[in-house]
């Protein structure tokens, strides 16, 4: 089965180490939520602000999840510390979808979803099959991987914070670009198919593509 799918909205933000402009301050205006986010969930709130995108269908991925508040985690129990509550409750794959919606009031249909280095091409295909039901479906990835030790054990250390989100719906007309799966230096294996699509939007007024489910 097959659908086409056109581009409303898209975001893009990442940086070797850490990005810095993320506008949480803004964005969260409730200290106590913002005190909390995780680094994902900021990425996820940024790129989602930037398409416009409040409330609806939500369809996230990610390879590794909540790689910085795992290893805090084991780090506590490593040293035989109590963990703490917030980064237990942070460590999970749906923690940045989740603060989004607490932030925007969403109370739509979230999936998260992790598929390793085929993570971005799955979560547009969850996307492309949620528009069955809905008019609009924002779909994003994004990895936060800055942590102590991560270069002992990280593929992808060029860039270690990514993320990229789109706004979505179904199209009547055929597809008029073909993503392929070109690897690029920096970028994680896990966004490297929704990276070539966004750039490929950058050079088209209209990005239409075909899903295969």
């Amino acid at each position: 089965m097959k659908i086409n799918v056109e581009i409303i909205k898209k975001a893009l933000i990442h940086h070797p180490l850490q990005i810095e402009k993320l506008n949480e301050k803004e964005l969260v205006k409730k200290m106590m939520i913002r005190r909390r986010l995780s680094r994902n969930s900021k990425i996820l709130v940024y790129l989602a602000n930037e398409c416009e995108f409040k409330t609806g269908r939500v369809i996230y991925g990610s390879a590794y999840g909540e790689l910085g508040d795992s290893v805090k985690i084991l780090e506590a129990i490593n040293a035989k510390e109590m963990v703490s509550p917030t980064t237990f409750q942070n460590s999970v794959y749906n923690t940045a979808p989740s603060y989004h919606s607490i932030v925007e009031g969403n109370t739509d249909e979230i999936t998260t979803i992790s598929s390793g280095d085929n993570t971005s091409y799955t979560v547009m295909q969850e996307g492309a099959l949620a528009l069955h039901k809905c008019d609009e479906v924002f779909v994003c990835t994004a990895e936060a991987m800055n942590f102590d030790g991560v270069d002992i054990l990280n593929k992808c250390k060029n860039e270690l914070e990514y993320g990229v989100a789109f706004v979505i719906k179904k199209a009547v007309d055929e597809a008029n670009i073909i993503v392929k799966s070109d690897s690029r230096i920096g970028v994680p294996k896990s966004i490297e198919w929704m990276q070539n699509l966004y750039d490929l939007c950058e050079s088209n007024d209209r990005c239409i593509i075909e899903v295969e489910l």
